[in-house]
């Protein structure tokens, strides 16, 4: 770190007071080019998504969530007496209820036994040769490698007695509701004529209670049913305080077990002579910087969806900001530690400001952190933390982690172990599903890029040229990604990116509030001392996010597309929509489907979806369910080690 003073300094640093002048006007480019840019980015976005709504038919189109459904055994037939309610009290065809039941502590046996279900009717997992399980011949190390394989990736030599119909029968008639339920009409039209005399009369009365319809923005591979029993606001509230303190004990971890050690090793370095830490250093502190990020990645995601949402774009708006915020505390634990320590080491040298003051001899904190020499060592370690630590390294390491790798030990896997067949082989070389979590990601490059404005000029175009480049590689990655590998994505609504265009607030917000710094007592109409500044930068950075989000909230929906006065797709109805899209409000309900096999007996019953198995969905009209398809044309990757090995493959 840059912490020395000499006669370059001196001059650099009388450079940077004639300067300054430079400095406030770029300043007030950025904020100027950046706050009109998100806001025009915001309109564009909601336009896009206005215009692909307009002109596609989806799921979302046909269903209304009920609220405020009582708890009902699931002995009754509540189904048809919540359809047959809604259709007398609206006039409106329904074509089936899908209940949200509270089954969270059956999720995974239900799931289990639909799978099962599913391999018992699939000719092909069904049809897959039993292969000789015993061992084959290895040395004892090999030996032992293979028991643990055995052990812990492969499961239990002796599988565990499936549930049998009887058993599951008997889970569905003890469960019961939870408070909401979809309602799915054959048209557009319907649904709204439903939810507009619905609305007039303040409710639906269902066995005493008053039932309160909503239109949804979400489609149904993005409900988290299971969560619906156990996601009252007071729930989530309770397991949210619950996450806070996870996260705040893996914060701990971190600073203890990587940040101290490294922070120490630094503290005690040797600078008498002009003496600098060397390469290995600045590698350590780049490890060090991963593992936090990586650390807070994986413990926000758990935390999100520990609090049980019942979307998974909601959990991925919870996932944005507990990410950034927990990784910009340790952003602020390294700011405070290199503050501190380059004060001791200043001090110790004899530093003197640009007046020839000694560092020693200022008292304030305002004063000292605005001398040159503290500002070139924070200004150094900001870049250091934000490049390569952030922007770069995580995401050349991720085609690794999430592609290759697994890719790797999965047909490793698969090859050594017989025992590993059917459903669980196809598990273990599937693609890892791509979520919204690289909004997190964005937002955390931008403010760490922002936050590099309060320091001098010298690291400002390197690590604006870093964050560029690194953005360039993160969009090929996911194009390339999106394209080749990710086996399922949906984007059903803007609430992901809303609320990252939200998070764009407190980045404008950090360069307003560095314009404020930079400008004071450059003839700009205000000289502020001590900590009086320190509040008139928090509050210029408060009101423009508060100003910033109002505006997203109030403005720009004025700028959205209209929507047509003539639906192009005014004469497609559910059954349009449900015949060529295999995920629907019925077959992503788990218990809906096991209730449909086990309670009401249809032939054929309503069938779970798995993705990538869309082929064993049945059509039976009767009760919804419209999708049929053939067996997909599997694919060789034996020969895909190359792309001129893939493209002689693709003119074969």
């Amino acid at each position: 770190q840059a912490m020395l003073c000499g006669p370059a300094d001196e001059e650099e640093a009388e450079t940077q007071q004639r300067l300054m002048w430079t400095k406030v006007l770029f300043c007030q480019i950025v904020y100027v080019f950046t706050f009109i840019g998100s806001l025009l980015m915001s309109i564009r976005q909601l336009r896009l998504f206005q215009h692909f709504d307009y002109q596609n038919k989806t799921m979302k189109d046909f269903v209304l969530m009920c609220e405020g459904l009582p708890r009902i055994s699931g002995a009754e037939r509540v189904e048809e007496e919540l359809k047959n309610c809604v259709t007398s009290a609206t006039g409106a065809s329904v074509v089936a209820v899908s209940v949200a039941w509270d089954h969270k502590d059956h999720q995974e046996s239900i799931v289990k036994f639909l799978e099962n279900d599913m391999v018992e009717r699939d000719p092909h997992l069904r049809s897959a040769p039993v292969l000789d399980m015993s061992p084959p011949e290895m040395n004892p190390l090999r030996k032992k490698f293979f028991e643990f394989e055995q052990a812990t990736l492969c499961g239990p030599a002796e599988e565990e007695e499936a549930p049998n119909d009887s058993q599951m029968r008997e889970l569905c008639l003890q469960m019961c509701t939870g408070p909401a339920a979809f309602v799915v009409f054959e048209s557009e039209d319907g649904r709204d004529l439903a939810f507009d005399r619905i609305k007039q009369t303040g409710g639906l009365e269902f066995r005493g209670c008053k039932l309160q319809f909503f239109e949804q923005d979400s489609e149904p591979d993005t409900v988290e049913w299971h969560n619906f029993g156990h996601s009252t606001p007071a729930d989530k509230m309770r397991r949210l305080f619950i996450g806070f303190g996870a996260i705040g004990v893996a914060l701990l971890f971190w600073s203890v077990v990587f940040y101290a050690p490294y922070a120490w090793s630094v503290m005690t370095f040797n600078y008498d002579n002009g003496q600098q830490p060397g390469a290995i250093y600045a590698l350590s502190f780049s490890m060090v910087v991963v593992l936090g990020n990586q650390i807070m990645y994986e413990t926000c995601a758990r935390v999100s969806d520990f609090v049980g949402f019942r979307f998974t774009d909601t959990k991925a708006v919870c996932y944005m900001i507990l990410f950034t915020v927990s990784c910009l505390y340790n952003v602020l634990v390294d700011m405070v530690t290199t503050y501190y320590i380059a004060e001791q080491v200043m001090e110790e040298l004899g530093f003197r400001t640009y007046f020839g003051k000694k560092l020693s001899e200022i008292e304030t904190f305002t004063e000292k952190f605005e001398t040159y020499a503290m500002q070139r060592s924070l200004a150094e370690n900001t870049y250091r933390y934000a490049f390569p630590a952030t922007y770069l390294i995580p995401f050349l390491l991720e085609p690794l982690a999430t592609i290759y790798v697994p890719l790797v030990l999965g047909r490793a896997l698969v090859g050594t172990h017989p025992e590993v067949r059917g459903r669980d082989a196809e598990g273990w070389v599937a693609s890892i599903p791509m979520d919204m979590g690289r909004y997190a990601d964005v937002v955390l490059n931008m403010l760490l890029g922002v936050i590099i404005l309060y320091f001098p000029g010298g690291w400002t175009h390197y690590l604006f040229f870093g964050l560029a480049a690194s953005h360039v590689w993160i969009y090929v990655f996911d194009h390339g990604r999106l394209l080749r590998s990710v086996p399922a994505i949906t984007v059903a609504t803007m609430e992901v990116d809303w609320w990252a265009q939200a998070m764009l607030a407190p980045v404008c917000g950090i360069v307003l509030s560095c314009l404020v710094f930079k400008a004071n007592c450059q003839g700009h109409g205000y000289c502020i001392q001590g900590m009086p500044l320190v509040g008139i930068c928090t509050a210029a950075f408060w009101v423009h996010t508060i100003v910033h989000f109002l505006l997203l909230l109030y403005v720009v929906p004025f700028f959205g597309k209209p929507k047509p006065e003539e639906d192009p797709c005014k004469d497609l109805g559910y059954k349009d929509v449900a015949s060529v899209m295999p995920c629907s409000w019925l077959t992503t309900n788990p218990v809906h489907c096991l209730r449909s096999q086990l309670i009401y007996k249809h032939s054929p019953p309503c069938r779970f979806w798995f993705s990538g198995k869309e082929h064993m969905l049945e059509v039976n009209e009767k009760i919804g369910s419209y999708f049929t398809d053939k067996i997909a044309t599997g694919e060789s990757f034996k020969q895909m080690h190359s792309l001129k090995s893939f493209r002689q493959q693709e003119e074969d």
